[in-house]
């Protein structure tokens, strides 16, 4: 049983962080694509340059005269 109990947080532990990307309005398309592949990869790393490198407010909308 604890072995199960440790694998699921291990698991979880590796997920939350793919969650989190494809969640993310930071990025769109291609370049979310590419943060996903590297946070699959790096995992903890990889969020962590993700929310080092991109910017909070990437798309900001136009004012309408």
């Amino acid at each position: 049983m604890n072995e199960v109990v440790f694998l699921i947080i291990i698991l979880s532990a590796y997920i939350l962080p793919v969650v989190i990307v494809v969640n993310s309005k930071r990025t769109q398309g291609h370049e979310k694509n590419g943060w996903l592949l590297g946070v699959i990869i790096f995992s903890w790393l990889g969020l962590f340059m993700y929310f080092t490198i991109v910017p909070k407010s990437r798309h900001k909308k136009k004012k309408v005269k």
